[in-house]
Parts: C-alpha cells; sequence; structure tokens
C-alpha cells in the first residue's frame, strides 16, 4: 500500500492512495481495544507515515519481522526476497507464552490472481502466538484472504 503498485502484468490495487490507506489506518487502530497487538507490513519507502498513524492511535513498536521469500518479487538495484512487518502494542498486552522467531520463511502462495497474496502459512506463527482462541483478528485491508484462513 501506499505505492502505487503494478504487478508483472501491470494489474494494481484498487484505492492505492495515501488518503484511503491513512484514512483507513486511523480508523482501525483507534478502535483497537488496550492490551492487543498489531502486525503492520508495510512499505519500507513509507515507514515513517506508517510509524506516526501507529503511534498517534496508541501503539508502540515492540518487535519487527522479516518474511523471507526464496523467490524475487521485483529487482532494481536489489531483488525483492523480503516483506517485512512490525510487531506493535497498545498498552501492555502479556508476553506470549511461545515467543516466534523474528525471521519467517513465507513460502510461496501459488496465488496467481491476488499479485501480492501472502501464504497463510507464513502468517500461522503470528496469529498462534499474538491472539487467543476466540480473538478478533482483523485484517483491515484482507487482500487474497490469507489472513482469515490462517485465523479460521
Amino acid at each position: 500500500y501506499l505505492v502505487n503498485y503494478r504487478d508483472r502484468d501491470g494489474r494494481s490495487i484498487q484505492n492505492d492512495s495515501n488518503a484511503v490507506a491513512q484514512a483507513s489506518l486511523r480508523r482501525g487502530l483507534s478502535r483497537t481495544e488496550a492490551g492487543r497487538f498489531l502486525i503492520s507490513f508495510y512499505s519500507w519507502t513509507k515507514v515513517d507515515m506508517f510509524l506516526d498513524a501507529w503511534r498517534s492511535a496508541g501503539f508502540r513498536v515492540v518487535g519487527h519481522l522479516v518474511f523471507r521469500k526464496a523467490y524475487s518479487s521485483k529487482a532494481r538495484f536489489l531483488k525483492y526476497q523480503h516483506e517485512q512487518a512490525y510487531l506493535l502494542a497498545k498498552s501492555n498486552p502479556a508476553l506470549p507464552e511461545r515467543p516466534i522467531a523474528d525471521v519467517i520463511d513465507m513460502p510461496y502462495s501459488g496465488n496467481k490472481l491476488h499479485p501480492n497474496a501472502e501464504a497463510h502459512r507464513g502468517l500461522l506463527p503470528l496469529i498462534e502466538s499474538f491472539s487467543q482462541a476466540g480473538s478478533v483478528v482483523l485484517d483491515p485491508f484482507c487482500g487474497s484472504g490469507s489472513t482469515l484462513v490462517a485465523a479460521k
């Protein structure tokens, strides 16, 4: 988001604009209860905007995750072979019973219909570690539904 993304076939993401993303982010973050976690993928070129939004909604950075991919999604000065996300907390949630590694292998989803789908197997450790059975798992952009499958 916030990068005017286009995949190799020229497809783009509807409403990929600063105004839409910032408004969605503010609404969702402001409604999050104290004592909860937020895991947010972000564009490294826009990290300052994301950090400002998270902090203004009462979140603090408590970790950083790297999702290593065996394939390159794009190449410019470097081959892009990872995604990153911040682990944020609102107030003081309990520590996870079994902390996970901050580097996670992200298998290719095989989803040819969604330009940047994440494999649900890569998201499952996050849900298991930072939520409880019956908790609400919110994915405001939802994409290809990988988070929904992992949270099932």
